[in-house]
């Protein structure tokens, strides 16, 4: 069972329901709790879970009556530290016939930062008005002095009047604009959370559970049919396999777009060309199998972090294979140079090339273009995750006619700089 729970990233626990004792946990569990396997299995879930027996009926009672498949529980890790996870159980048996719980643990005590911002934010806004509008009534207390001072200085009063009331007006018509100018960043950022947040939960929730339980059970009654199968059952096998692979890359990469906003390491100079080759070295049976002829130009560095580099580049050159023709060799070429601090790379291909009117189609995420009888499938993401990183590096990226007779891909990145 050890090897099933280590085959996946989430957190996952073994539990006997009776006594709450942590048979077994994977690797993943370690690493979030803080403990090792075997302090894990010597554990039980009370040891864990900070609420007392009447606090988890009352939370199984919440998540009936808001119609939740899930449970919301404060668990302590090795070292004091309090987290908010969601714990999804199921029952499942083991070899020895013992009815068991398999939980799925999901850490979501950062859910509630962005509410947090917000809350900050507004009331930055609200000291912000406070402190103009203080402002304008001293100005007001400032003008009502100096028309007290008599007919002789009405001339200078009336000078001093009109500037005095130009500057409020001024002063309120700023207040007025960085309100409205806030208000409608709050909306922004609150709408941006929501579907960023019902993006990811779409992700975690409605992909990895399919996918786990596709491939799990896809292995099982493989192995319980072996060479008894009929056609139509090898048929059936091959499918669903097909289809949890299929949803497992949906999944990789839904997962890869999300990070692909913001650096995911430190930035640093990056040789591009080093990664290439390392891909290359990567994948090289399907680069022998589509008789990938590559050709790589000197290259400059690029200042940005790596692990998003290698995505863009998998993602570019991931297109090349997936759409090369199955009559002849793929060629690749890929060259850059420098312009402004910026790194211009292109990547050609020989390749059937993307017509002129789905070029910026292909950039939004699950699209993806299929020639007719070809049963090669993607995910529709590739494209979009290149275009989502070069745009959070303040880039563009262009397609175009490749010389080579296929599509060029050219993309704009951060320079090396001296």
């Amino acid at each position: 069972m050890s090897d099933t729970l280590n085959d996946h990233n989430s957190v996952m626990l073994l539990i006997e329901p009776e006594s709450g004792a942590i048979v077994d946990a994977n690797d993943a569990a370690a690493r979030f709790y803080g403990y090792s396997l075997p302090q894990l299995r010597s554990l039980r879930i009370q040891d864990i879970n900070t609420l007392g027996a009447d606090e988890v009926g009352a939370e199984r009672r919440r998540a009936k009556a808001e119609k939740r498949n899930y449970f919301i529980f404060p668990h302590r890790l090795a070292n004091g530290d309090l987290r908010t996870v969601e714990v999804y159980s199921a029952p499942v048996r083991d070899k020895q016939g013992r009815t068991l719980l398999l939980s799925i643990i999901y850490d979501i005590t950062g859910k509630a930062v962005a509410e947090r911002e917000l809350s900050a934010y507004r009331m930055r806004l609200e000291e912000l008005v406070t402190r103009r509008t203080s402002e304008a009534m001293e100005a007001q207390s400032r003008l009502r002095f100096w028309m007290t001072l008599g007919l002789a200085l009405q001339t200078v009063l009336i000078v001093a009047l009109f500037i005095a009331v130009i500057r409020r007006h001024t002063a309120v018509k700023e207040v007025a604009h960085e309100a409205l100018t806030r208000r409608r960043a709050e909306e922004k950022l609150a709408q941006a959370n929501a579907d960023l947040q019902r993006f990811a939960e779409i992700a975690a929730h409605h992909l990895q559970e399919p996918t786990r339980r596709l491939m799990v059970f896809s292995q099982r009654l493989a192995k319980i049919l072996g060479k008894n199968s009929d056609d139509n059952v090898a048929f059936s096998l091959t499918t669903i396999e097909e289809q949890a692979s299929h949803m497992h890359a949906l999944v990789r990469d839904v997962q890869i777009y999300l990070a692909a906003g913001s650096p995911l390491g430190p930035i640093s100079v990056v040789d591009p060309a080093r990664i290439i080759e390392s891909i290359r070295n990567d994948q090289s049976a399907r680069f022998d199998k589509a008789q990938v002829e590559i050709d790589i130009h000197p290259l400059p560095m690029v200042q940005m972090d790596q692990p998003r580099l290698r995505y863009l580049l998998t993602a570019l050159l991931e297109n090349c294979l997936q759409h090369g023709h199955a009559d002849r060799p793929l060629r690749i070429r890929v060259s850059a140079q420098t312009r402004d601090h910026r790194v211009i790379l292109s990547v050609a291909d020989n390749g059937p090339g993307i017509a002129p009117e789905y070029r910026n189609r292909v950039l939004e995420v699950f699209e993806h273009l299929t020639a007719p009888g070809d049963s090669r499938q993607g995910t529709g993401l590739g494209l979009a995750v290149v275009r989502r990183i070069v745009e959070s590096c303040d880039g563009h990226i262009v397609i175009g006619d490749s010389p080579l007779g296929g599509a060029l891909i050219t993309i704009d990145l951060p320079g090396e700089v001296h």
